[in-house]
C-alpha cells in the first residue's frame, strides 16, 4: 500500500470519528429542554479541550529475528508527541496529534561460518569457499519516523485524579533509516580453492581483518498504519494541568520493509567479500511488522481552566464585594459569627443616607441576614433549594421586616445562559415569585416584597453575578429599598 492510499485511509477514519462526535452531540441536544444543556456542559467547570504532551519509551520487536541463534539481540523505542483532543462528551473525545518515534535494533554476532563458492573476480581461480569469524561484531538498525495518531479517548475523574484510555490508529512515516556497525571486525580465516584443492590459511593480502566501524548504509522503508492503544492514570497538579502516567502499545499491520531489499554496494569499496558477510546478517528478514510496548509520561493541559482557578474566583468575588461596599455610605459590618457571604444585598441611596441609629441598625441587620441566604435552582426549575441555615437567616430577615414596615425587599431572579431569551425571562420571574412566596408565607405583607428578573444576556445580570459557574447563576439576589 503506497503513501497516498494510507493517507486516504487515515482521512476516512478521521471523517467517521468526526461524524460520530457530531451525531452524539445532536442526539443529546435534541432531547434537552429549552433551558437545558447537554450532560457535558451542565457543570461549567467542564473543559472540553485538551493539549497533550507526552514522552515514552519501551520495547520494540527486532529486525534480526533470523539470526537469533548466533546473536545477542536487543531493541528499544523512544517517542515524543504533541496532540489535541476535543471531548464532545464529558467522558469521551476525539484526538489527533503528531510525534517523532525512534526504534533501534541491535545484534551482537559471534559466529564462525563458511560461505560456499564465492565469486571473486579478483581471485585467479574464480570460485572459492570463504571461512570467516566475527570478532565483537555489532550491527545497529535505526529507524526515525513521524507518527500521526488519531484516537478516541476516554477520561473519568474522581475529584482531581482519574483514569485515561485511548484507542485508534496512527500513520507511521519513516524519514531516516540506516544500518551502522558500531564495532567489531570480520576476520577471514581460510580460503579453500576446490578446483586446485588448495587451502590458504594465515594472513595475506586477501585475509587481513576488516574493520567496519563508522560504516553506515542507508535503507529505504515503506510507510504503515498502526493500531494503537494506551491506558493510565491522570493526577491533577492544578485546575489547568494534569500529570499522565500510563502504558501504551501499537502494532503495524503493514510490512514496512521494501520489496527490494537494500544492497551493500558501499561495503564493496572497503572489501569485496564483506558484501557476502553483510548480506548474510543485515536485515535478514524480508518482512517486518513493527510493534511497540512501553511506558508514557506527560502532561494534559486544560486551556479553558487556565484563567478560572479557585484563587482567581475568590479574588474576583472579594473585589466585587469591596466595590459594592464602597458605593454605600454606611458599610455593611461583617462579624465573626457569619459563616459565609453569598451576594451582598444592594441598598438604595435613600436608605444609605438615613441618620437614625435605630433604623441604621435595622438596615444593617437585614442586609447581613439577606447576604447569608443562598438560594439556587436546578436546571429549568423554579423550585428554590433552601437549606436549614438559609431558613434561619430568612427568619431573621422576616423579624426585621415585621418590625420595620417602611423597609421593602426586591427579589431578583436570574438564569444561566442556556435556553431561549423568552423562556429564561419567564423562568427568572417565576424563580423570584417562588422566593417571594416564602416570605409571604412567614407573614410579610405582599407590598413589602417586590420581584424583578434578568437573563444572562443583560448587562445587569453580569454585574450582579460575577460567578462564571452556570450553577451559581441560577439564583436570586436581594435589594433593600424604602417602601
Amino acid at each position: 500500500m503506497n503513501m497516498k492510499k494510507q493517507l486516504l485511509l487515515i482521512g476516512l477514519i478521521f471523517a467517521m470519528f468526526t461524524a460520530f462526535a457530531q451525531e452524539v452531540n445532536q442526539t443529546e441536544n435534541a432531547t434537552a429542554p429549552a433551558d437545558e444543556e447537554t450532560f457535558d456542559a451542565v457543570d461549567n467547570d467542564f473543559c472540553p479541550h485538551r493539549i497533550l504532551f507526552r514522552l515514552g519509551g519501551g520495547y520494540a520487536n527486532n529486525t534480526y529475528k533470523e539470526i537469533k541463534n548466533v546473536a545477542t539481540r536487543c531493541s528499544y523505542t523512544a517517542m515524543a508527541e504533541l496532540g489535541y483532543t476535543y471531548f464532545f462528551h464529558r467522558h469521551f473525545g476525539i484526538g489527533i496529534g503528531v510525534g517523532i518515534n525512534h526504534v533501534a535494533n541491535i545484534a551482537k554476532i559471534n559466529e564462525t561460518a563458511t560461505i560456499i563458492e564465492v565469486d571473486d573476480p579478483f581471485y585467479h581461480g574464480g570460485l572459492y569457499d570463504l571461512t570467516f569469524t566475527t570478532n565483537k561484531f555489532k550491527e545497529k538498525h535505526a529507524v526515525w519516523a513521524i507518527e500521526v495518531p488519531l484516537t478516541i479517548q476516554s477520561e473519568k475523574k474522581w475529584g482531581k485524579n482519574g483514569i485515561y484510555a485511548g484507542l485508534g490508529v496512527k500513520g507511521y512515516f519513516p524519514f531516516a533509516t540506516n544500518v551502522t556497525f558500531p564495532g567489531g571486525t570480520i576476520d577471514i580465516n581460510k580460503i579453500y580453492d576446490p578446483e586446485l584443492d588448495v587451502l590458504y590459511e594465515g594472513l595475506f593480502r586477501w585475509m587481513e581483518p576488516s574493520d567496519l566501524e563508522g560504516i553506515a548504509v542507508k535503507q529505504k522503508m515503506r510507510c504503515s498504519i498502526d493500531i494503537l492503544g494506551e491506558f493510565g492514570g491522570i493526577f491533577g497538579l492544578s485546575r489547568a494541568v494534569d500529570l499522565y502516567v500510563g502504558v501504551y502499545g501499537s502494532y503495524g499491520f503493514l510490512n514496512i520493509f521494501p520489496k527490494d531489499q537494500m544492497t551493500f554496494t558501499k561495503l564493496d569499496d572497503l572489501d569485496f567479500r564483506l558484501k557476502y558477510v553483510a548480506d548474510k546478517y543485515v536485515n535478514t528478514t524480508d518482512k517486518w511488522n513493527l510493534w511497540q510496548v512501553g511506558l508514557k509520561i506527560g502532561f494534559h493541559f486544560l486551556p479553558c481552566k487556565s484563567c478560572s482557578n479557585d484563587d482567581y474566583m475568590k479574588d474576583a468575588k472579594r473585589k466585587y464585594m469591596d466595590e459594592m461596599m464602597k458605593k454605600q455610605k454606611e458599610p455593611i459590618v461583617v462579624t465573626n459569627t457569619v459563616e459565609y457571604y453569598y451576594f451582598v444585598p444592594s441598598i438604595s441611596q435613600e436608605l444609605a443616607d438615613i441618620e437614625d441609629p435605630a433604623k441604621k441598625k435595622a438596615l444593617l441587620d437585614l442586609a447581613q441576614s439577606l447576604s447569608n441566604i443562598k438560594i439556587l435552582f436546578d436546571l429549568d426549575k423554579d423550585i428554590p433549594k433552601v437549606g436549614e441555615i438559609h431558613i434561619y437567616h430568612i427568619d431573621r430577615a422576616v423579624e426585621v421586616l415585621k418590625e420595620n414596615d417602611d423597609l421593602k425587599v426586591v427579589i431578583t431572579g436570574y438564569t444561566s445562559p442556556e435556553g431561549t431569551k423568552d423562556h429564561n425571562k419567564d423562568l427568572g420571574h417565576r424563580r423570584a415569585l417562588a422566593v417571594r412566596q416564602i416570605f409571604i408565607n412567614k407573614g410579610i405583607p405582599a407590598d413589602q416584597i417586590a420581584v424583578q428578573n434578568y437573563i444572562a444576556e443583560e448587562l445587569q445580570h453580569k454585574i450582579d453575578i460575577p460567578e462564571k459557574d452556570w450553577k451559581e447563576q441560577r439564583a436570586v439576589i436581594f435589594r433593600i429599598e424604602k417602601k
